[in-house]
């Protein structure tokens, strides 16, 4: 779904990919999936390396794009020390409730002198009226996203300079994803992360969606993220 969401010309993916310098030669993706964000890291003389622990999400990344592709776990990253240019987490760093084991090992594989960048939707910045049209689908899932980290991290700064990064971004942008049918209706439900959702909500939140559809056209999600970059 982020591959989709805008604002303006730039995607959420997009934006991360933007945070990492130019002349950065060897960058490692975490948690990749599919690759989205290493398609858009790649450059002339630039090695991006995706790690995942699925197998069936680096299969689809090797089809799309050159790699390499390696399964992983992001908390035992299987990189030497000092070995990479800079780190990229769309979403990595809230995928996992072990913030901390994360970080450390980011902080070992990278050089002295490197970038850490990642994106992670936010929970301030929306508009009222984002909220509620965000709300009439919550209400209907009775339930909100559940990512298995902190989403808006407290102390995220203090986390970072205790294994010897320094905080040098912390932004905010909002995107928007235009729900135009019963599709993208449930691309949305699917991108949330609802473990304990019983499939009678979803399938109610995914009717509403469709009605609103009918009745006024397309419905704009709002999606805001949060990038934080960090330098070792």
């Amino acid at each position: 779904m982020l591959s989709q969401a805008a604002s303006g010309d730039t995607t959420p993916y997009r934006w991360l990919a933007r945070a990492i310098p130019t002349r950065v030669r060897t960058v490692l993706d975490l948690a990749c999936g599919s690759g989205a964000v290493s398609r858009e890291l790649a450059a002339p003389g630039r090695t991006v390396i995706g790690i995942d622990l699925s197998a069936a999400e680096l299969t689809v990344a090797a089809a799309r794009g050159p790699g390499p592709w390696v399964r992983g776990d992001i908390r035992r990253l299987p990189f030497a020390d000092a070995s990479v240019d800079a780190v990229t987490a769309s979403l990595g760093l809230v995928v996992v409730p072990e913030l901390s084991e994360v970080l450390s090992e980011v902080a070992r594989v990278l050089k002295p002198g490197g970038v850490l960048a990642a994106i992670a939707p936010a929970l301030r910045g929306i508009a009222p009226r984002d909220l509620r049209v965000l709300g009439r689908i919550t209400a209907r899932l009775r339930a909100k996203p559940q990512f298995p980290g902190a989403v808006e991290i407290a102390g995220f700064r203090r986390s970072l300079e205790q294994v010897g990064l320094r905080r040098v971004e912390d932004a905010r942008e909002r995107y928007g994803f235009w729900v135009t049918s019963r599709t993208d209706a449930e691309t949305v439900m699917k991108a949330l992360y609802l473990p304990e959702t019983r499939w009678s909500r979803v399938e109610s939140a995914i009717e509403h969606l469709e009605d609103r559809i009918a009745v006024r056209g397309p419905v704009e999600l709002a999606i805001p993220m949060r990038r934080v970059v960090a330098i070792k």
